[in-house]
Parts: structure tokens; C-alpha cells; sequence
């Protein structure tokens, strides 16, 4: 048996070995220490300052409807909300979570506005150290509306307007010479419009034939990014070789199309169809000419025999129901809570009846005469524009009807006469998204006379119409008057602003 010899370890290496792994620790005990004390001594360099702004650089809308500011340093959140500027003024709420500011605004930001926002004279929180002054920059949306043309080469085109500066608007023609629109909606985003069109060469048949197609307008709400849509790019959304499309509705998040489709061959097949994101059209089964989508897209007010029905587009639409003895539905509210309805009295008035989701209503007015439209001022909520007609005797006798536009208090019931519009009944009103001013059109109509005439919904030629902006006057100054004067903008019809 062969026996291993044992290694002997000295004494003297082990010790050795010991006190270099000692001098180490210790090193970095000193290294850290010194380290730590130099913090203490002299302090963080990096200076206290506003970490990040979420509306930097940007251009916002009425769907953006709170900021944050976010500071590197707990902040005295007294000193800040005291010394916070925005010019113009953006009235807002101010709550905190952690050290972050979230600003939430009263009411829609005013399109076409640059703002700055400043922090100043901050009492210091942090190791007595003062806030680093911060100054920013952000605008709004431009304004701009889009129309359909009624002269020379803009006849029967789309077009955008651009009314940002007054003095020197912009113009852009979105479609091209061989369609003829009739009617078209907005997405959301506004970097494409919806719309309806026929070829003028269809002799006749113009209206049966006309397609939906959508078109890119070019607009990008973010400077920051290039937009990858040129202005007037063309997409067909839904043909006319089997049906013909008389009118649809876009539902105000882009999603859902619905659309009043005939036949060509068997008139008494008609119905709504509905065409979400990524379906092809489906038919509902669902008879009507007078129809709204709510503003997610989640359900249906439609006019049927007996009233107004609900109808659920989805599994989280709610129940379908009928709320009987209305006449048809104007508007709904931004959040969709609310629904504006006409309903036939006893007596032949009519009322404009306000109904809440769990079908509580509310009558706003009566009145003898057509109630044309009513829309949400959109700051509040709290009024509504009113477009009804009155009965006006002429000078030969004969009596004839002309709408008024009026405002009416939701919450106080009054009913106040803005301005009279004659001459046509038809008249297309648009609010602005930030509940400035409105828009509305008045046209000239004809017999018809050719397939390639412009048509109004009770299908008379157009001959001549004219677009005027409306400046809405400050409901909430008491002593405010109402006595408000339109101005002339362009030659066309159908005004409709971009969200």
C-alpha cells in the first residue's frame, strides 16, 4: 500500500493570505465610505429639475384631456400648483400621484392655439434646493372642416379647408373630377373621410350606383412623426353591383359603418348592414331610412313603426328595446349616455325628449313646428344647438316656413333664439370640436336636370350654395348677449369640421 504524503501548509503563507483578502475588504469599505460621504458633503449634481412633459412638442385635441408633468425629486406640490402658468389660459384640476402632476382640463383646448406652459419660483423640498425653471411649448389642432365643392373644378368634390388663420386659409381637393359625392363622415383620427360617390357618366342612374370609398386627407395630429398617407389616397370600402346604398353613419370611434342598403333587383329586400374594422358588410335584417350609432359603436337607434328601437351591434351592447311612441332620434351625447329623441304628441306639437340609459326621459321643449336638428355643445354638455323652423307670413300672403337656430339649457329649460336662416329648409349644421363655433350652409335648389347635378336629401338640384361660420357667444357670462353675426366663408355645402 503506497501511502500519499500530506502537504504541510505553513503558518506564515495562511496568514499571509489572511491579511490580503483583509486589505481588500477594507479598501473597498474606504472607497465606499468616501464615496458615501462626498454624496453628503456635496450633494447630487444632477439638478432638480421637471423630468418629463407628456404634451411636449405636441398637438393636441379634444380627445387629449389631461397632461402630465413628472419631476426627478419629491416636489413641493403647493409651491407648484401656485406658480403654474399656461398662457392663454387652460383652465384644469390638479392632482398628484407620487411626484407627478396630472392636470385635467374644465374644456376642450381652442383649435388653432399655441401654448406655453411655465414653472417658475419653486419653494424648494428637497435639501433646500430650488426647482430648475421649466418652460414648454405645445398647440392645438388646426382648424379645418371639409366640404363638398359647387363651382367650376371643385364641383361635387371633397375638399378640406383650412381656416386656421382667416386671412390666409388653405384649400385641398381630396377627390378626384369623375365622382360626384353625396354625403361623407369624418374619422376620428381625421387622417381619412368616409364618403359616398357616383359616376357622373351613369346616365340616370347616378344615386343607384353610388359606391363608399374612403379618402386620406394627409392630416397627422403628431409634428413629431411624418405621415405615411398622402392627401387624396382612394380606397372602396363598399360597391353598388348588387345593392344600392342609399345612406350610412359612422359610428364617432371609426369603427362601425352602417349603411341603408336596397336591392337592385327586388326593392322590397332592404335593410341596415353593418361593416366593422376587419368584416365585410353583414346584413342586420333590420328595416329603416332613419338611424344613429352610438358613439362606441356598441348600439343601434333606429326609426321603426311604433318608435325608437335600441338594438345591441355587439355582446357588450346591452339589451335591445323599443321606446315606443318617438318619432326618430337626432343625437347622441359624446359619452353616449344621453340620446335625443322627437316624439308626436296628441295635440300635433312635437317634443325634443332627452333619454338617459336607463330610460328616463326628459322633455326639453314642445313645439308646432319640425324640429330639423340638435347637437351637444361639447365643453359642458350642458346646452344644446337647436335647429327648428318657424311659420313666417311674406309679403304676398302666402305663409312658408324658416328655420331658426336656438340654444337651449338642458338643466334650466330655457329656449333662446340665436339667428334666423331663410330660404332653405335643409340646412346642415356642424359644432366645432372645442364648442367655439358652428358651421352651416345654405344652398339654391333647382329642378333637377342632368345625371351629374349635386342633389340635396330630397333629391332637388343644387344650383348655388355658400358655407358661414357662426361664433358662438360665452353661455357662461351672465350678462352675455346673443346677438351673433355670421360670416361668409366659402362657395359649397355640407360642412362638416375635422375632429
Amino acid at each position: 500500500m503506497v501511502k500519499i504524503p500530506k502537504k504541510k501548509i505553513k503558518i506564515k503563507d495562511l496568514l499571509t493570505k489572511i491579511q490580503q483578502f483583509d486589505w481588500i475588504v477594507i479598501s473597498c469599505i474606504l472607497f465606499l465610505t468616501i464615496g458615501i460621504l462626498t454624496v453628503l458633503v456635496i450633494g447630487d449634481q444632477v439638478p432638480f429639475k421637471v423630468k418629463y412633459f407628456s404634451w411636449e412638442g405636441k398637438k393636441i385635441g379634444v380627445k387629449d384631456k389631461a397632461f402630465t408633468l413628472s419631476f426627478n425629486r419629491p416636489v413641493n406640490t403647493n409651491s407648484v400648483e401656485k406658480n403654474l402658468m399656461i398662457e392663454p389660459p387652460l383652465p384644469g384640476k390638479i392632482t398628484w400621484q407620487g411626484r407627478t402632476l396630472i392636470y385635467t382640463l374644465n374644456d376642450p383646448p381652442i383649435y388653432g392655439t399655441n401654448y406655453q406652459i411655465k414653472l417658475e419660483n419653486i419653494q424648494p423640498s428637497y435639501n433646500n434646493e430650488t426647482l430648475e425653471s421649466f418652460v414648454s411649448l405645445f398647440s392645438t389642432r388646426d382648424r379645418v372642416f371639409a366640404y363638398i365643392g359647387i363651382e367650376g373644378e371643385e364641383k361635387g368634390r371633397l375638399i378640406l379647408y383650412n381656416i386656421t388663420n382667416l386671412n390666409q386659409p388653405q384649400k385641398t381637393i381630396l377627390t378626384p373630377r369623375d365622382l360626384i359625392i353625396t354625403n361623407f363622415k369624418i374619422y376620428p383620427d381625421s387622417e381619412k373621410i368616409l364618403f359616398s360617390a357616383f359616376e357622373p357618366n351613369i346616365r340616370g342612374k347616378g344615386l343607384a350606383k353610388q359606391e363608399l370609398y374612403t379618402v386620406t386627407t394627409g392630416f397627422n395630429i403628431d409634428p413629431s412623426q411624418v405621415s405615411s398617407q398622402r392627401a387624396g389616397k382612394l380606397k372602396r370600402i363598399l360597391d353598388a353591383n348588387e345593392y344600392q346604398n342609399i345612406s350610412f353613419a359612422l359610428s364617432n370611434n371609426g369603427k362601425v359603418i352602417i349603411v341603408e342598403r336596397v336591392n337592385q333587383s327586388n326593392t322590397n329586400d332592404s335593410s341596415l348592414w353593418i361593416i366593422t374594422e376587419d368584416n365585410q358588410p353583414i346584413s342586420l335584417g333590420i328595416p329603416g331610412t332613419e338611424f344613429l350609432i352610438s358613439p362606441d359603436g356598441k348600439r343601434l337607434a333606429v326609426s321603426q313603426q311604433g318608435g325608437v328601437r335600441i338594438v345591441s351591434l355587439g355582446a357588450d351592447g346591452g339589451t335591445s328595446r323599443l321606446l315606443q311612441n318617438y318619432e326618430k332620434p337626432l343625437n347622441f351625447s359624446d359619452n353616449g349616455e344621453k340620446l335625443l329623441l322627437i316624439k308626436d304628441n296628441i295635440d300635433y306639437t312635437r317634443s325634443l325628449i332627452l333619454v338617459d340609459q336607463d330610460g328616463e326621459s326628459k322633455e326639453l321643449f314642445r313645439t308646432s313646428y319640425p324640429i330639423l336638428d340638435c347637437q351637444f355643445e361639447p365643453r359642458e354638455q350642458k346646452e344644446l344647438y337647436c335647429l327648428k323652423t318657424d311659420i313666417i307670413q311674406g309679403e304676398n300672403g302666402q305663409y312658408r316656413e324658416e328655420p331658426f337656430l336656438s340654444v337651449v339649457n338642458i338643466e334650466k329649460g330655457t329656449d333662446l333664439p340665436l339667428l334666423a336662416l331663410p330660404n332653405y329648409r335643409n340646412v346642415v349644421l356642424s359644432m366645432s370640436p372645442d364648442g367655439v363655433a358652428l358651421l352651416f350652409d345654405q344652398v339654391v335648389t333647382t329642378v333637377p336636370q342632368s345625371s351629374s347635378d349635386l342633389l340635396t336629401s330630397n333629391k332637388d338640384a343644387i344650383a348655388d350654395g355658400q358655407v358661414w361660420l357662426l361664433p358662438l357667444p360665452d353661455l357662461k357670462e351672465a350678462n352675455q348677449s346673443l346677438k351673433i353675426q355670421p360670416q361668409e366663408l366659402v362657395f359649397g355645402f355640407q360642412p362638416q369640421w375635422l375632429p
